[in-house]
């Protein structure tokens, strides 16, 4: 009797330690709270945006993140959940310490995570708008005004986001920077917001096989997709493109610069002129890096748990960029339902630029030369002598 006597004491004990344990937590998670939403500085130190927008964001990814029935009443909150991997994937820190921060098991975070990012990606699907010929228009639109450059109805480009090399992969993620990563393939608007991703390309392909691998890709060279009417250049119609560097090949719907090293005056200035809307993507990636630090440092996560991140970053990088006005002037009536899957695709183009593709670009060169097309300060910008 005296030994089951003692067991049974040392097993109040032991609820007893653990329920007061529990009431620290729960006090020191309200005392969190509070302190965290009287300082609003800190706040946005903390999660790279201000408290409406959460509430704002948290109101979208909430159905997600409800427990289940039979979950402990201690649990996580779903609102924690969100605050936990908003400030992760806001400072890029390493994932033991933002555990030991908030007192959470490895284990347990990586599951947060995991289902905090894919509420995020389903929630604001919403953000990147689908591709029909009136937002094609809108977006040719914004790049004439904001970039002087005609018939741009986007910049594309590549990142390699650095991932920890996955076991048994051999150098196919390992790309030409000496580093591994997955390639996120992005075209943004003349307001640096992403219009289409594609995330999860193995960084030994490069920006070109990612390219054209992806569902987009495929589409634009093999003719599928329905862009607008061409419009008349110079005298000449010309199609409707996106801009890329050298990396992507010269075809009807991608303009590149000339590559050759001595150029005409011409020709200079309209590199330059290219290169005002081609570098919309760069500073779009600028951007994101700079608000998701989870995205310029290097995942410690396998390839699909890091296409997931990368994918959670870019929503909402489009999500800041419309619900800060005060930062960014976005056009919200280009939001519509993303959707870009593309079925029934024929093989790609391959070879040689076609001549029709190069005289796109010479009638492209000679309009932003003429006095129709030219602006005052190019000349001098692109570092060439006035005629």
């Amino acid at each position: 009797m005296d030994a089951r006597r003692k067991l049974l004491i040392v097993g109040l004990a032991a609820l007893v330690v653990a329920e007061e344990e529990d009431n620290e937590r729960r006090k020191r998670r309200r005392h969190w709270y509070e302190n965290i939403y009287r300082r609003p500085s800190v706040f946005f130190e903390n999660f790279h945006m201000t408290e409406k927008d959460f509430c704002g964001l948290f109101g979208l990814v909430e159905p997600y993140l409800v427990p289940n029935r039979n979950t402990r009443p201690e649990a996580i909150p779903p609102k924690a959940k969100l605050a936990i991997v908003l400030e992760f994937l806001a400072s890029g820190d390493l994932q033991r310490h933002v555990c030991s921060t908030y007192r959470i098991s490895k284990q347990h975070f990586e599951v947060i995570i995991g289902q905090v990012c894919e509420a995020i990606c389903i929630s604001l699907s919403k953000e990147f708008p689908k591709w029909h010929k009136d937002s094609m228009l809108q977006w040719a639109k914004d790049f004439e005004e904001e970039w002087n450059f005609p018939n741009c109805i986007g910049a594309v480009g590549g990142k390699h986001v650095a991932i920890k090399a996955p076991p048994n992969s051999g150098s196919r993620f390992c790309n030409y920077k000496g580093f591994h990563s997955i390639v996120l393939m992005a075209i943004c608007d003349a307001h640096y917001r992403f219009t289409y991703i594609d995330v999860g390309a193995c960084g030994s392909e490069g920006d070109m096989n990612a390219f054209s691998q992806c569902e987009f890709g495929k589409a634009l060279l093999s003719e599928t997709l329905n862009f607008p009417d061409d419009n008349a250049l110079n005298g000449e119609r010309t199609p409707y493109f996106i801009v890329g560097d050298d990396a992507f090949p010269l075809h009807k719907r991608i303009m590149k610069p000339f590559g050759s090293r001595n150029l005409a005056v011409d020709e200079r200035v309209f590199n330059y002129r290219l290169s005002r809307a081609r570098r919309c993507i760069e500073t779009a990636f600028g951007i994101l890096c700079a608000r998701w630090m989870a995205v310029q440092r290097t995942l410690l996560s396998g390839p699909e748990k890091s296409q997931n991140i990368v994918a959670a970053c870019c929503s909402l990088h489009n999500f800041l960029l419309r619900t800060s006005p005060s930062t960014y002037a976005i056009n919200e009536d280009s939001l519509i339902k993303a959707d870009t899957v593309f079925t029934d695709l024929r093989p790609c183009c391959r070879g040689r630029p076609h001549d029709f593709c190069k005289s796109i670009r010479v009638n492209l060169k000679n309009f932003v030369n003429s006095p129709a097309g030219s602006v005052a300060w190019q000349n001098e910008a692109a570092g060439v002598q006035n005629n």
